[in-house]
């Protein structure tokens, strides 16, 4: 592959050879002391962007011209950082996203202009591994640059790689985030109990309450079907199931969305379970 523009010593515009497609590669020093008609260097690719995906490429040209290039490369380590740790692919648009922001809020700390994240206990609860690598990924800016990013900024950084990994758009997912919050809260007031955070069955809990979440944003609701289980559920787990219906309600006078009895059925489950483990 030839390179055809260099934008910074991480990022160049080549054409690929098989394809004759123009391609934005993005790796540490990829670009540095090469010239235009040069070969690129294989083993310094990190990620490809075709640009036959125009609106994105756009962006990263934008991103590469406009912010500094250590922004860029620090921002590259963080979501493979990220990638590997959780086992996932993550959706490219966050190279673009997180790059801005993360520029965008050393401006703001260099001007003394302080943001508090409203969600950061939610995400800190709900997302903990993302919130983990947000841990992660202020530690690792704070060295490079010389600020003192706090755990909120880690939760706005988190926030963008639960972007990426579930697909969703920001508005998405503090709304995902705002669900999982409220029927939190009406088990642990309804129960008079805090969560084990560190307990299996609240990570089960959260998990799923996550997904059924992504369903209500979605309005794609599970098929209801004839379950007798329910019936024997409702008696055998009285209380969970109460719990549950409460939260149907909730959910069905807040967001337009009708709970099925499969839905009652495992989240009764779910909530026996945790319930279970902390009394």
């Amino acid at each position: 592959m030839l390179i055809q523009k260099i934008y910074n010593n991480n990022v160049v515009l080549v054409v690929d050879d098989e394809t004759n497609k123009e391609l934005v590669l993005t790796g540490c020093g990829i670009g540095f002391k090469k010239k235009v008609g040069e070969k690129v260097d294989q083993d310094k690719i990190e990620k490809k962007f075709v640009m036959e995906d125009e609106n994105l490429a756009k962006k990263i040209t934008r991103i590469a011209t406009e912010v500094d290039e250590d922004i860029f490369n620090v921002t590259s380590k963080i979501i493979e950082y990220a990638k590997q740790n959780l086992n996932a692919e993550l959706d490219d648009y966050i190279y673009v996203a997180l790059a801005d922001h993360i520029s965008f809020a050393i401006k703001r700390y260099n001007q003394n202009i302080e943001i508090k994240n409203d969600l950061l206990y939610e995400i800190k609860r709900i997302h903990k591994k993302e919130f983990q690598i947000g841990m992660w990924a202020i530690d690792y800016i704070n060295k490079e640059f010389n600020v003192n990013f706090t755990k909120d900024e880690a939760a706005f950084i988190a926030m963008h790689i639960i972007n990426a990994n579930y697909k969703e758009s920001t508005k998405e997912s503090f709304l995902m985030t705002k669900i999982v919050k409220e029927i939190l809260n009406i088990i642990r007031y309804y129960y008079s109990v805090e969560f084990k955070e560190d307990d299996f069955n609240y990570d089960r809990l959260v998990t799923h309450l996550k997904f059924f979440a992504k369903r209500l944003i979605k309005k794609e609701q599970v098929e209801n079907n004839d379950n007798e289980l329910l019936e024997i559920i409702k008696i055998q787990y009285e209380k969970p199931y109460n719990c549950s219906c409460k939260i149907k309600k909730y959910i069905e006078n807040n967001h337009e969305y009708i709970v099925t009895e499969d839905e009652l059925l495992y989240l009764t489950l779910h909530i026996n379970r945790v319930i279970s483990a902390i009394k």
